[in-house]
């Protein structure tokens, strides 16, 4: 560093045969990656080159401090020591296209022009380098146009452009319409449909609403169903589809691909550029597209090429072209074109466009109902020719024999029309062959490849050997007298299945993918099935249950409503079946807002080491006591404003360290203390919309544990080290509710909470959750979505699940909204299949608690503990059915059971008492504490 505030950076370099003179790409790579200051990064003023022995280049730079831009394409970063904040991603130091641009753009014409020896490939360097840094620029303010804008409108339309094989004549073919209307923060209208009815007369597409306070979505695919939400606090590229049959659109494509102008306006992380893949912007010729001149600017991506057409005067984008040479095989399966490309026009395209109020609403039309989640519907029902007998008809071997209905009779026999130029027909031939194959031995069973090519433009010989080329050895058919117009084949491929009475028990148009299902079908009409019959069997009960489905989603509560029913607590009643007496009480003046509880086993290596009882009073602080009630420590929350009741968590660190999180349902921070109960993080902090649930776990194998956290107010999921930076985020629930960890597998078991013994042998573990949205969302170790999880169309708030399997029983359970202040549990499996349900005492929850825990219940073994609205301690068998009750006839604010070798203990916290409580086998007859019991 000189006297001026510059750095002088010297750096010998291998030369670059292929690109001699632009070694300064890798000076600047490292340089920006050695940060002197949070706020920005070193870029070069100038560079000189200096002559030495022709296998080195040693180059000088230098640097001076300026500002980063933000990226909008895949860029490199480092981070910085700026603070987390929920929704509001850090601010890196970037390699961004831009900043290349304004500090390079001297640099390089200077390099160039003082190099010795510059020939014709410096030159064109020279050139590439410009237009890289001239397309950088363009597409940075084409960014900052969308980021800026307050509302936004368009009309667009995705084409296919193409020509065919041999003919040279340019098609295009639109095949999906948009518009979009977009107001900050969560005003969005957005429909998209299909331009083009299928071959069945069916479309794709869907309208989405949401006017600041409800969100409403529809999809042609369902009609009468209208989902109805909460509208997003911020409307973001995570929560803009509101549920997953919409969610399908994409197709594993990103945000940008399908809807590249929302991905702009709604871009608001910085760790997260809009088109992750693209690299290397590169500005094109301008040309004109319509009226407006427009710039053009290349990227590449591993999916091949993306061309943006962005307006010269208001740098809007007014068309993409989209990458695709990755993806050919989805567009041109039969592989028949020459050219083909796929594009995005936007008409209209207008930045802080005034938009109606209207626009934004959703009204019912005739025949619509409101739902909860949208239901798939039922397939179409089986055709009406499925079971007819079929026209005689008459085929042909190729020596002349005929082949009738008749001389098939008491046969199982499958036909596959087909002709020599059908590519579909050429590609499902190995996959029938195998079929062939399986069942050729089979004296009541005939296949016959039946071609419908006439024999005038396709002779036997050729039609055989076609046969033979594909894959094919089953027997040949021609159709002279064009049967299969009778027979009703619009098209090939198609098959049809007859049994052995004539009559049609399966058929299928197009290429036939799954040779197992087909001889499986096959197999059963040999054994005399009627899979016609069966067919419209099925269908009824898929609609019947497509009803049920749709009746439980449309008579859905507000998951958010609370105390409208005020439960009635009663008076205190003993259970009947479970010994209950008191063991101790905690003083008043010890805790004074008891609350939730967590059973920290005792450190080191003695396993018989009783364990401490730690529990919250208020938000204040963790009170630990002894298993006899002994005060043993009070450790106070530092700086928490929270003062209403929480939820403690709790992990080994790789070190075998025990850590403590504590947070609760709208704290603005949860803290984690360590093994000494030194406090080290309190995560965020900023003022965000409220924490809904955290869990403290290692989901892999030999790691760190991780803080997973769950916020209200569209934040969603984030998972966060215990440095406290956030390592990935999830924002497409709305309304986080309630957050577990569950063995990835749950055939396997999982420890509740892994020790550093069993770190490394815990299978890996993936993060369940609960939103406003009732289903299951299930989040991977990185925060990758899995598919999710829907409960017999029953909306979970609060779930469960057993740490170890138990042959035939639920291995989940869940709390269920049925209605405002009704509650049911319910039992089930991992892929959401209901085992039971039980009806839980009418009222709403007026404080924090655990609701549903699985316990070891003494005297009767695994069960579910569930506490109710109305103060009751409910356990339930692992089928669902009651044990016993405690009617402990107060509000509930904490609740856990730990077993002990000579009893369980059972603690219980009301807003004004903590007390526990011993359980045991027999007969409850009295509610004389232990105390009384052992003075008499």
């Amino acid at each position: 560093m000189d006297g001026k505030g510059k750095y002088f950076l010297g750096v010998n370099l291998p030369a670059f045969p292929w690109r001699p003179w632009r070694p300064w790409r890798l000076i600047f790579e490292l340089c920006s990656q050695a940060s002197l200051h949070p706020a920005g990064f070193l870029a070069p003023l100038s560079f000189g080159r200096l002559p030495s022995d022709g296998t080195d280049v040693q180059l000088a730079a230098n640097y001076q401090f300026i500002s980063p831009r933000r990226p909008v394409l895949g860029a490199k970063s480092i981070e910085t020591p700026a603070m987390d904040v929920p929704g509001v991603s850090p601010q890196p130091l970037r390699d961004s296209a831009l900043s290349r641009a304004s500090a390079f753009a001297l640099a390089i014409a200077v390099t160039l022009a003082v190099v010795p020896g510059c020939s014709k490939s410096a030159t064109s360097a020279a050139g590439e380098d410009a237009a890289e840094i001239a397309g950088a620029e363009i597409t940075d303010k084409m960014f900052a146009a969308y980021r800026d804008a307050r509302s936004y409108t368009d009309h667009a339309t995705y084409v296919q452009s193409y020509s065919y094989r041999g003919e040279g004549v340019e098609r295009e073919l639109p095949f999906f319409e948009m518009s979009l209307a977009y107001q900050q923060p969560n005003f969005i209208r957005l429909r998209f449909d299909e331009a083009l009815r299928s071959d069945e007369g069916t479309a794709r597409g869907f309208d989405i609403a949401a006017n600041g306070t409800v969100m409403r979505a529809s999809a042609v695919e369902l009609p009468g169903q209208v989902l109805e939400a909460k509208a997003p606090t911020t409307i973001t590229v995570e929560n803009f589809l509101p549920d997953p049959l919409i969610r399908e659109v994409f197709n594993n494509r990103a945000v940008g691909d399908v809807f590249p102008q929302l991905a702009m306006l709604l871009s608001d992380d910085d760790e997260a550029p809009v088109f992750p893949e693209d690299e290397a912007p590169r500005l094109l010729d301008q040309q004109l597209l319509g009226d407006r001149n427009c710039y053009r600017v290349a990227t590449t991506s591993p999916k091949g090429k993306r061309i943006f057409w962005i307006d010269a005067s208001s740098y809007v984008l007014r068309r993409m072209e989209l990458p695709i040479e990755g993806d050919r095989r989805q567009f041109d399966p039969e592989n028949q074109y020459a050219n083909l490309a796929v594009w995005i026009d936007f008409k209209d395209p207008t930045f802080n466009a005034k938009i109606d109020e209207e626009t934004f609403a959703k009204e019912l039309g005739e025949g619509e109902q409101l739902v909860r989640r949208l239901i798939p519907a039922p397939p179409a029902a089986p055709s009406e020719r499925l079971g007819e007998t079929l026209v005689e008809f008459k085929f042909e071997t190729p020596d002349g024999a005929s082949v009738t209905n008749e001389s098939l009779q008491g046969k199982t026999v499958l036909l596959d029309f087909w002709q020599v130029d059908c590519a579909p027909c050429k590609a499902h031939t190995p996959e029938l062959e195998k079929v062939y194959q399986q069942l050729k031995d089979n004296d009541k069973f005939a296949f016959y490849a039946v071609s419908l090519d006439g024999k005038n433009r396709v002779s036997n010989d050729v039609a055989a050997r076609t046969l033979k080329n594909w894959g094919g050895t089953f027997p040949l058919l021609r159709d002279p007298d064009v049967t299969a117009e009778k027979l009703q084949v619009a098209g090939t491929p198609t098959l049809m299945l007859l049994g052995p009475d004539g009559r049609l028990q399966y058929f299928h148009i197009r290429q036939h993918r799954d040779p197992q299902q087909l001889a499986s079908m096959i197999q059963k009409v040999l054994d005399g099935a009627d899979l016609a019959a069966e067919a419209r069997a099925e269908h009824q009960l898929l609609l019947k249950k497509y009803e049920s489905d749709l009746a439980a989603a449309a008579e859905s509560g507000d998951l958010l409503q609370i105390n409208v029913a005020r439960p009635e607590f009663g008076v205190r009643a003993l259970p009947e079946k479970v010994v209950v007496s008191e063991l101790w009480q905690a003083a008043p003046e010890e805790i004074k807002a008891p609350g939730s509880f967590l059973i920290s086993p005792a450190d080191g290596d003695d396993s018989t080491a009783p364990p401490s009882i730690l529990a919250l009073d208020g938000g204040q602080a963790i009170v630990e006591f002894d298993l006899a009630g002994k005060l043993v420590a009070r450790h106070e929350i530092p700086g928490n404003a929270a003062v209403a009741n929480g939820f403690l968590r709790s992990a080994k660190n790789i070190n075998g360290e025990r850590l403590i999180a504590v947070g609760g349902v709208g704290w603005q921070k949860l803290h984690v203390f360590d093994h000494q109960w030194k406090p080290i993080l309190a995560f965020p902090q900023d003022k965000n919309p409220g924490i809904a649930d955290v869990q403290l776990a290692a989901l892999t194998p030999e790691a760190e544990p991780m803080l997973y956290v769950g916020y209200w107010g569209g934040v969603g999921v984030q998972g966060v080290g215990l440095d406290g930076k956030r390592r990935w985020a999830i924002r497409s629930f709305d309304q986080v509710v309630q957050l577990t960890v569950a063995p990835a597998d749950l055939s396997h078991a999982a420890d509740a909470e892994p020790t550093a013994a069993a770190a490394s042998s815990t299978t890996p573990r993936n993060l369940w959750g609960t939103s406003d949205r009732g289903t299951i969302f299930v989040l991977g170790p990185n925060g990758k979505p899995q598919p999710e999880i829907v409960v017999g169309l029953r909306e979970i708030m609060h779930l469960a699940i057993r740490p170890e399997p138990l042959e035939g029983a639920a291995r989940c359970a869940g709390l269920a909204v049925e209605a405002v202040g009704h509650y049911d549990v319910v039992g089930f499996d991992p892929d959401g299949e209901v085992r039971w349900q039980y009806e839980l005492p009418a009222g709403e929850y007026a404080h924090q608690v655990e609701r549903i825990q699985s316990v070891d219940l003494p005297g009767h073994g695994p069960a579910w503990m569930v506490a109710a609205p109305d103060g009751s301690i409910i356990w339930l068998g692992p089928d669902g059915q009651l044990i016993d009750q405690f009617r402990y006839a107060k509000p509930l604010t904490g609740l856990a059971l730990t077993n002990m070798p000579d009893a369980a203990i059972l603690l219980v916290s009301t807003p004004d008492s903590l007390t526990a409580w011993k359980l045991g086998e027999g007969t409850a007859k009295d509610g004389k504490s232990a105390k009384e019991e052992q003075q008499q």
